[in-house]
C-alpha cells in the first residue's frame, strides 16, 4: 500500500498556496524548489489509499467537493474517512491493493525507472519515524 492522509479542514488552502517547501522548512534536500502543493498532488496521485482525516471540522458540503477533488487526481484510490485519525486497521492491512502492474503504469514509476535511479522517499520527502515506548501511557499536562 502507499497510504497517504489528508487534512480535510486544510487540504484545500495547501493545494491553493504558493508556498515553497523551502519556505516551511520542509523540503528534502537545499535545492527542493517543489511548492507545498505540488508535494500534496504527488502524495495523492500515487497512494492508492487516501485517508481523509478531520472530517468532523467541515460541512458534508465541503467534504463532498474534497472526495470530488480527490477523484479526479486519483480515481483509483480507495477513499477512507477518519476523526482524529481513528481507522481500523482491517481496512488498510491484509486487503491486497498494491498491484505492481498498475503502479509501474503510472507516470512517476516510470520516469523514475526511466533515468534508473530511486531516490528513497525518506530523502526526497524528507520523512523521518520515531518509536515511543513507556511502561505508562502518554498523559498530556
Amino acid at each position: 500500500h502507499l497510504i497517504t492522509v489528508v487534512d480535510a479542514a486544510a487540504f484545500n488552502a495547501e493545494l491553493h498556496t504558493e508556498d515553497d517547501l523551502q519556505n516551511r522548512g520542509w523540503q528534502a534536500t537545499e535545492d527542493d524548489a517543489r511548492t507545498v502543493s505540488q508535494l500534496l498532488v504527488d502524495q495523492v496521485e500515487f497512494a492508492n489509499v487516501i485517508i481523509i482525516n478531520k472530517v468532523d471540522l467541515v460541512t458534508s458540503e465541503r467534504l463532498g467537493e474534497l472526495r470530488a477533488l480527490l477523484r479526479v487526481l486519483n480515481p483509483s484510490a480507495e477513499l477512507i474517512e477518519a476523526t482524529r485519525g481513528a481507522v481500523s486497521p482491517q481496512l488498510l492491512f491484509g486487503a491486497g491493493r498494491f498491484d505492481l502492474a498498475r503502479a509501474g503504469e503510472h507516470p512517476a514509476w516510470l520516469a523514475e525507472a526511466r533515468h534508473g535511479e530511486h531516490k528513497p522517499e525518506t530523502l526526497e520527502f524528507g520523512i523521518s519515524s520515531f518509536t515511543f515506548r513507556a511502561a505508562r501511557p502518554l498523559h498530556p499536562l
